[in-house]
């Protein structure tokens, strides 16, 4: 099976997975990813949560950031950096 196909559905798998089981099974990326679903709705939001924990450490770290310099990564646009509350 091609990687992509890995893929296909994981948005619909972590929502419906967050609406039975809550955040307490969710690894800190994968929060991350659920917010970022709404401010990107296409493209693959995996590396963009985990380049965010890389460059700021924690989750909590990631939402205590400027959203200036959320803004400033690499698949991170205003628009997903505001998305941080």
């Amino acid at each position: 099976m091609p990687d992509d196909n890995l893929h296909i559905g994981h948005r619909e798998r972590l929502r419906k997975r967050f609406l039975e089981e809550g955040l307490d099974t969710f690894d800190d990326h994968q929060i991350l990813e659920l917010l970022l679903f709404h401010a990107i709705p296409r493209g693959d939001t995996y590396p963009i949560a985990h380049r965010l924990i890389r460059r700021f450490g924690s989750l909590s770290a990631v939402f205590e950031a400027d959203p200036k310099d959320v803004a400033g990564m690499e698949g991170i646009d205003d628009k997903a950096a505001a998305s941080f509350p």
